[in-house]
């Protein structure tokens, strides 16, 4: 396997995280709990280097989960055509990437875009040279009245292997970043303006655009109408994984959490690291987090590490993972403020490893 050193960001700040990759077993070595050893492996050394968080992509979740990664990535991949978009305002602005201060200001724009999330990575010189500028292209939303680079769009053609459609292609999005709703109008007009020799656009997105609020006709080219969907919108995905490794680390390091004020009792189930099940109070005091020892507090909430990393990056909020079964809340006193904790807005990585 391979272990990446990532900076994620989660509610501004940065904070270390492993990306594990390539996990591989030989085909005469498998059934052997080897790919086991190997996650407990990278998780000892993401500890002992101080390593608070890991992300992967999963060959199949089940297998994570039991090792402690929760479900934190959900994207909803929309296939619509160029003319379903609307007419919006903006087209004019948006400009081809070509020079390389031209992609500095996309690198900048990114940076920007990303420090606002949950989730997203930070990208290193190498990675915008050799993963997004040589294999995509490149077009850019430039604000008419100070000139600055306020969102972009990276994508490729897949022409269609049919001499009958030898000039149409499909246009599959990379990212779609925007830092303002008129970049958001001008890049979605963009898009549009491709209706000549465009059919589909495959578009995949992780915030919550409401595509289908705005789509003409919200039916996928090869989608079908039934009694349970209505029209076939977009296809739903649930892909990238995360873990909290080191529980204090990782709670001291999460970012803006507003006036929250209370304190609970943490217990932890975590076969890959002990020093995650010792039962530990967290205080909180106008969104500074605090530990104690006691295990005292009114309220106890008790998980394993996997439902934890879900809580942590918000990509499942507390209510749900009670009503699910998967997390157990005891004792006297209102628990709001454990939900309150916990709130952030949904994660995003448009990286991939």
């Amino acid at each position: 396997f391979a272990l990446y050193d990532f900076q994620m960001y989660r509610s501004g700040m940065m904070i270390p995280a492993g990306g594990i990759g390539t996990v591989a077993v030989a085909p005469e070595a498998r059934r052997e709990r080897i790919a086991y050893w190997m996650m407990a492996r990278a998780v000892e050394i993401m500890d002992q280097n101080s390593i608070p968080l890991s992300l992967l992509y999963p060959f199949r979740h089940s297998f994570y989960e039991n090792l402690g990664w929760g479900l934190i990535g959900c994207v909803k991949l929309y296939k619509f055509a160029p003319e379903s978009l609307p007419k919006l305002a903006g087209r004019e602005n948006v400009v081809p990437i070509l020079t390389s201060d031209e992609q500095e200001t996309v690198m900048n724009c990114y940076n920007q875009y990303a420090q606002r999330q949950n989730g997203t990575v930070r990208r290193g010189d190498p990675f915008w040279n050799e993963v997004v500028f040589k294999n995509a292209m490149c077009y850019a939303y430039e604000a008419p009245d100070s000139g600055s680079i306020e969102g972009y769009v990276t994508y490729r053609y897949k022409p269609y292997p049919n001499m009958e459609a030898f000039l149409s292609a499909d246009i599959e999005v990379w990212d779609f970043v925007w830092n303002s709703k008129r970049a958001l109008h001008g890049l979605l007009a963009f898009l549009g303006s491709q209706r000549d020799q465009v059919r589909t656009v495959i578009f995949p997105d992780q915030t919550g655009i409401p595509l289908e609020h705005i789509l003409r006709e919200p039916l996928m080219p090869d989608g079908k109408r039934n009694y349970l969907l209505g029209a076939e919108t977009a296809h739903l995905g649930s892909n990238l994984m995360g873990r909290v490794v080191q529980i204090r680390r990782a709670l001291t390091m999460m970012g803006k959490i507003g006036e929250v004020s209370g304190e609970f009792n943490l217990v932890l189930t975590d076969d890959l690291n002990q020093s995650n099940t010792e039962p530990i109070t967290i205080t909180i005091e106008s969104g500074k987090i605090g530990f104690k020892k006691q295990n005292n507090a009114p309220i106890s909430l008790s998980t394993n590490i996997s439902t934890f990393s879900s809580l942590y990056w918000g990509s499942l909020n507390l209510k749900d993972a009670v009503i699910l079964g998967k997390v157990e809340l005891e004792g006297k006193g209102d628990a709001g403020f454990i939900k309150s904790f916990f709130d952030v807005s949904r994660p995003i990585c448009l990286d991939h490893f």
